[in-house]
C-alpha cells in the first residue's frame, strides 16, 4: 500500500512475505475490498489525456492491465492482489507531471511487480489508452528508496515541467521488518518516441 502522509507525502508501505492466518485475513481484507474513488471513463482527472488501460514492460515479460485508482478510506493507495493501480490522482501517463502506477512485488506470493526491481536504466514500456492510443517510455532511472524517505520524495509526489512515469513496488531485497519491506523501489521514465 501506499500510505499518504499529507497532501504530496505518499510512500509504499504494504508489499509483505506469507502473513501468520490472522495478519493475513485483514490484510486480505483490506486488499480485496479497498475504498477507493471510481475510474474515470474517458479522461484523466487533471492534466488531460486519455485513461491508461494497459501496461507493457517487455524486459521483464509484464502486459498487463492498468485499473484507474484513488486512496482507500485511510489514505492509501493499495491494489488488491494481482492489480496494477493507475493512482488517479495524478495525470494521466504522458501529459505534463507526475504519473504513478504501483502494485504489489509480493502478496502470499509473486504479484503484479515480482520482476520490476529487475529494470535497467535504457529499457522501454508502452503504456495504453482508453482511447486506443499508446505511449512508448524509457526508463531514465531505479532506485531503491527507504519509505519513510520516498512519502517526501518530490520527484514522484512533486510537480515536474516535463512528463514522468514513476512505477512503484516495495524492494524485495531490502530488510523485512515484520512482513514489510522497509523500502520501495522506483523506475522513472520519460515518454519517447
Amino acid at each position: 500500500a501506499l500510505a499518504l502522509a499529507g497532501v504530496g507525502l505518499l510512500g509504499v508501505a504494504g508489499c509483505s512475505r506469507k502473513r501468520d492466518s490472522d495478519d493475513e485475513a485483514s490484510d486480505v481484507e483490506t486488499a480485496q475490498a479497498p475504498t477507493t474513488t471510481p475510474a474515470p471513463t474517458a479522461t484523466a482527472p487533471k492534466g488531460g489525456g486519455s485513461v491508461p488501460v494497459s501496461l507493457a514492460i517487455p524486459s521483464i515479460g509484464f502486459d498487463r492491465k492498468v485499473t484507474g485508482m484513488g486512496l482507500t478510506k485511510s489514505g492509501e493507495i493499495s491494489p488488491p492482489p494481482g492489480v496494477t493501480q493507475w493512482y488517479n490522482a495524478t495525470v494521466s501517463p504522458g501529459q505534463v507531471g507526475i504519473s504513478v502506477i504501483a502494485g504489489h512485488v509480493t502478496f502470499n506470493g509473486p504479484d503484479v511487480f515480482a520482476k520490476l526491481p529487475e529494470v535497467k536504466v535504457g529499457q522501454r514500456l508502452t503504456v495504453r489508452f482508453a482511447d486506443t492510443s499508446a505511449q512508448k517510455f524509457q526508463v531514465t532511472r531505479v532506485k531503491s528508496v527507504d519509505k519513510e524517505e520516498l512519502r517526501h520524495d518530490q520527484s514522484v509526489w512533486g510537480s515536474s515541467k516535463t512528463p514522468v512515469l514513476a512505477l512503484i513496488t516495495c524492494d524485495s531485497a531490502s530488510e523485512l521488518v515484520g512482513v514489510h519491506h522497509v523500502n520501495n523501489f522506483v523506475v522513472w521514465t520519460k515518454p519517447v518516441n
